[in-house]
C-alpha cells in the first residue's frame, strides 16, 4: 500500500511520485493482468494447435510477448510496493523541494528564470523538458531535489559545463 503522508525522513528504497503517476501505473499493471495476459494465453493456445513446437514461429513470438507481459508485471508490482506518494496539493511549510511541485529557478549567470515541476524518477514518461517537467535523474532534477527555497545549486551539464541555479519560490499550479 503506498504512503501518502509527507514525512521528514524517507527510506532510500522508496520510490517517489504523484499521485496520478500512481494510479497510470496501477492501471497499466491491471491492463497487463486482466487483458494482455489473457490474450497472450489464447495466442499460444492457438499456436500449440498448428503442430511442431520447435519450428513453430507463432509459439515462439506467443511466448516471447508472455515473457515481456510477465517480466513488465513483475515490475510493476515491484515499484508499487516502494511507491511514496507525495501530496502535490500540500503546502510546503519546510521550504525543501521534494517530487511534484513546481518552483521558479534562475540561472546565476544570465538571470533567465523559469519554472519546473519535479516529477520521480519512475515517472520518466511523465519527464517533459519542454513542458518544464523535469525527472528528479535529470542533472537539474538531481540538484533541486531536497534544495530549500533561496539556496543555490550547481548542475553538471552532460557537455561538462556547470550552471548555477538559485531555488527563488515555489509557484502555486494552475
Amino acid at each position: 500500500m503506498a504512503r501518502t503522508k509527507k514525512t521528514t525522513k524517507q527510506n532510500e528504497n522508496q520510490i517517489t511520485m504523484t499521485q496520478s503517476s500512481y494510479d497510470e501505473l496501477k492501471k497499466e499493471l491491471s491492463h497487463r493482468i486482466e487483458e494482455l495476459r489473457p490474450e497472450i494465453a489464447e495466442e499460444i493456445s492457438a499456436a500449440r494447435e498448428l503442430g511442431d513446437l520447435s519450428e513453430n514461429h507463432a509459439y515462439t513470438v506467443a511466448m516471447e510477448k508472455k515473457e515481456m507481459n510477465e517480466n513488465r508485471i513483475n515490475e510493476l508490482e515491484s515499484i508499487i510496493a516502494l511507491v511514496y506518494i507525495v501530496d502535490d496539493q500540500a503546502t510546503n511549510t519546510d521550504n525543501i523541494v521534494n517530487v511534484g511541485e513546481t518552483i521558479e529557478i534562475e540561472n546565476v549567470e544570465n538571470s533567465q528564470k523559469r519554472n519546473i515541476i519535479l516529477v520521480g524518477s519512475e515517472e520518466s514518461k511523465s519527464a517533459n523538458p519542454t513542458e518544464g517537467k523535469l525527472s528528479t535523474d535529470s542533472p537539474i532534477g538531481k540538484a533541486v531535489l531536497n534544495a530549500k527555497i533561496g539556496d543555490i545549486v550547481e548542475v553538471k551539464l552532460p557537455s561538462g559545463k556547470v550552471n548555477q541555479y538559485k531555488i527563488n519560490k515555489f509557484v502555486k499550479a494552475a
